[in-house]
């Protein structure tokens, strides 16, 4: 099982020019934007000089720490969007060392190797993994976060400080790393003997030294976490991006009323099926007997710490309401091994000398649905892997052709930036600098005003009032036209050349 798994993710890093799949379940905006955006510090660093724009979108005021990354990186192996992916799939690699770690240490025998398998051939992973967005760093991050809670005893002060410097960058790869904070405290809680709850040492927790002292030790990776945010707060952030930081909650303030909080939790639950259906449902269930009759899964720190990675994620998922594919990769691993401990409960309870038909024929059931899952989870990623698609490349190469930068950035005076939502995308691609389109803190005609495009990649399906807004200001000619994806809204880039209008001819 460890080397299919290991020629699976090898197989990860094949045609990493290729298109996200297209044909897949999942249209997600990340494919077209997020690569670019959210690495964007360190594009612009290395291509224009500065890694923060201004009256432009700068997401990496708030998430600093992916872009740092991909900085060191760039330094060593260049701008590009090859090398982007190459770093997430490296990142990958270790969270799936981590996970054969941490489910090895709850379970002895193959079950490790079974919880790994699971992942890394589901389709899901295979496409969202390989793309350079924030969720593979998240992950990252805490199945980092996870390990190092295991290993933390109540007496290593260092260890603990040391969490909260991991929490600390959890927290700043994607600030909704904080619905994940209590599944890492609790992992580094569950391995402690905390006093019992039953029969009358209940009536003494409060005068309890060793509960108090637990405590203690849980309150030091929060506060380390705590202490270093409000200093990156209070030293970087108030006296110089406010605005920027302020801007990028603004355009992500989703949430739900009260009154729809339940329909949203059914479509947060029903849309955990695009990870594979068949798995997410066994997850639900085998986590929700864990609560009523599988009891003794709580034993074992790292699927409580599964459990509530997986709730916290689903909660803010539905909370949110804006139900983005991507979302969910942060649920795969926890759902991995959710589905195998639970499984292997249940095959406990079907040995002798305990032999239970009911148990052996619930077990029965869930092998065969986890193998018949598996079976065609690896077929439908060997299909992706077999049947690349270049699509976006060479939509970037034809703008490269128009523009005739020919990868340059170094030729391109001040004038010739592109104006696009998908701009830093087609940087990595190609070296030409780039701005937002539609996400301006300080609105389009300061965007305009300060770069002066020539050059507008528009998704005319998606784009229209940001286009409406470009041509008050410009005459747009359009030169060239590409097909790109499969997203109905988004499979149409169209390049324009702008010139810009006279106050005299506009009026």
């Amino acid at each position: 099982m460890l080397l299919l798994s290991a020629g699976f993710y090898v197989a990860g890093f094949i045609h990493l020019r290729a298109d996200f799949p297209n044909g897949s379940p999942w249209m997600d905006w990340s494919k077209m934007t997020d690569e670019g955006w959210y690495g964007g510090a360190a594009i612009h660093h290395f291509v224009q000089g500065s890694w923060y724009l201004p009256d432009s979108f700068n997401p990496s005021v708030a998430m600093p720490v992916w872009p740092l990354m991909l900085a060191v990186w760039f330094a060593a192996f260049g701008v590009s969007m090859i090398a982007a992916r190459i770093l997430t799939m490296l990142l990958y690699g270790v969270s799936l060392a981590l996970l054969y770690r941490l489910v090895r240490q709850a379970r002895s025998g193959p079950l490790a190797a079974g919880v790994v398998l699971l992942t890394v051939i589901n389709p899901f992973c295979y496409c969202f993994d390989r793309l350079a967005v924030l969720e593979p760093v998240t992950v990252f991050w805490m199945m980092m976060a996870l390990w190092l809670a295991g290993e933390t005893p109540r007496e290593s002060r260092w260890r603990q400080i040391l969490l909260g410097i991991l929490i600390f960058l959890l927290v700043l790869t994607k600030v909704t790393g904080v619905v994940l904070v209590p599944a890492v405290l609790y992992m580094m809680a569950a391995g402690w003997e905390w006093p019992s709850l039953a029969g009358n040492q209940s009536l003494h927790l409060l005068w309890d030294r060793d509960l108090w002292r637990g405590a203690a030790a849980l309150a030091v990776p929060v506060g380390t976490a705590a202490v270093l945010w409000e200093g990156y707060m209070r030293f970087l952030v108030r006296p110089r991006y406010r605005d920027d930081y302020r801007f990028l909650f603004k355009i992500n303030a989703y949430h739900a009323h009260l009154s729809i909080v339940p329909k949203m939790a059914w479509v947060a639950l029903r849309d955990g099926g695009w990870m594979n259906p068949v798995e997410f449902f066994l997850g639900v269930v085998l986590g929700s007997l864990a609560l009523v009759w599988l009891r003794e899964l709580w034993k074992i720190p790292i699927f409580g710490a599964a459990f509530l990675a997986m709730l916290g994620n689903l909660a803010y998922i539905g909370y949110h309401t804006n139900f983005q594919p991507r979302y969910y990769l942060v649920i795969a691993m926890p759902l991995a091994i959710l589905v195998g401990l639970g499984a292997a409960a249940l095959w406990d309870r079907c040995r002798p000398p305990v032999r239970r038909w009911g148990s052996l024929a619930i077990t029965g059931v869930v092998a065969g649905s986890l193998a018949w899952a598996a079976l065609g989870m690896a077929v439908q990623t060997i299909g992706y892997v077999l049947h690349p698609e270049y699509t976006f490349r060479n939509a970037a190469n034809g703008i490269a052709a128009v523009v005739g930068t020919e990868g340059d950035a170094a030729k391109i005076g001040a004038r010739s930036v592109l104006l696009s939502d998908s701009g830093d995308d087609i940087t990595l691609w190609i070296g030409i600098p780039a701005v937002c389109a539609s996400l301006d803190p300080h609105g389009l005609d300061a965007t305009l005003n300060r770069y002066k495009p020539r050059w507008f990649a528009a998704w005319p399906g998606w784009e229209s009032p940001t286009i409406e807004k470009v041509g008050r200001r410009y005459r747009m000619i359009e030169v060239a036209h590409y097909r790109v994806f499969d997203d109905p809204k988004r499979q149409n880039l169209v390049l324009y050349q702008l010139m810009p209008i006279s106050p005299r001819a506009s009026n």
